[in-house]
């Protein structure tokens, strides 16, 4: 018997099912190009919206008293068009039988704005046949990238260096990512509410206006450092910075450093790092 509910209203998302949504999530990805430590403060700081607290839509199945399967959708951010879609997530042994599709559907039909995916990486084919005979498209392709941590890099200028940093993050979204003015202003809160944020990892290049985020992430089964954001329009610029984020990596004692990129990687591979992965992101055009 499998059970199904959804979770859509505020404080609804305890601690507990954060850790259940991250241990199946961990045993899902494991051995697949987007493996990666994925903890409950990682899941909790992904589907909570983070300037409104408001939790995801989450639909959750269950076998019994075990998690058989979840699927999500993160609300849209003031200024943002789409929503973000995370998963369906199902156990193996619970696959086959049509609970992916069914988690899929429970979401969309609870919702009406436009979706987008999170990462689908290209070797897991059945995902990729799962979205399209869905209806969905694909919007973007995407390249994983991994490198080697390295003590030799040159020194690098923290967030924890600088006064007005609010308005320093504002200036490079409007800059050099394209965001719109007030969705810009609200990045750094927005940045500072993932778990995984510090100033310390946060490098800047103040000449330029130029900027790299980078995330560290724990579990009981590994350690990165995420280059989340690369912001520069000079390419010895944002090299100088992916290799700072290598030192960095060293420094916090890691296992590897991961770049998730749309564009094309050849800042990331002529700073040592090397593809491990294609993915693709589909979109819906919204709720039905």
């Amino acid at each position: 018997m499998t059970d199904f509910w959804t979770i859509d209203r505020p404080n609804t998302l305890p601690g507990s099912l954060c850790e259940e949504l991250a241990a199946l999530s961990q045993r899902c990805i494991s051995g697949y190009s987007d493996d990666r430590p994925v903890s409950a403060s990682l899941v909790r700081s992904r589907l909570t919206n983070s300037l409104t607290g408001v939790p995801p839509v989450l639909a959750v199945a269950r076998i019994g008293q075990g998690l058989a399967g979840w699927c999500a959708v993160r609300r849209p951010e003031p200024g943002e068009a789409r929503a973000r879609l995370w998963g369906p997530v199902v156990e193996p042994s619970a696959r086959r039988e049509g609970l992916g599709r069914r988690l899929l559907e429970t979401v969309v039909d609870a919702v009406q704005w436009p979706l987008v995916t999170t990462e689908v990486p290209v070797d897991r084919d059945g995902a990729n046949v799962f979205f399209t005979e869905s209806g969905w498209e694909v919007l973007d392709n995407i390249t994983v990238l991994h490198g080697i941590p390295s003590a030799e890099g040159p020194g690098a200028v923290t967030a924890a260096d600088i006064t007005g940093l609010e308005e320093y993050v504002a200036a490079a979204g409007r800059r050099f990512a394209g965001l719109e003015s007030q969705f810009a202003a609200s990045t750094l809160p927005r940045w500072q509410d993932d778990a995984r944020f510090s100033a310390e990892t946060l490098l800047l290049d103040p000449s330029t206006g130029s900027l790299l985020l980078a995330l560290v992430q724990r579990n009981t089964t590994g350690s990165e450092l995420l280059v989340a954001e690369v912001w520069a329009a000079d390419a010895e610029v944002r090299r100088r910075l992916i290799t700072q984020a290598h030192a960095l990596a060293a420094e916090r004692q890691v296992a590897t450093v991961r770049a998730v990129t749309r564009q094309d990687p050849v800042d990331f591979t002529a700073s040592g790092m090397r593809v491990t992965g294609r993915c693709r992101t589909y979109s819906l055009s919204g709720g039905r």
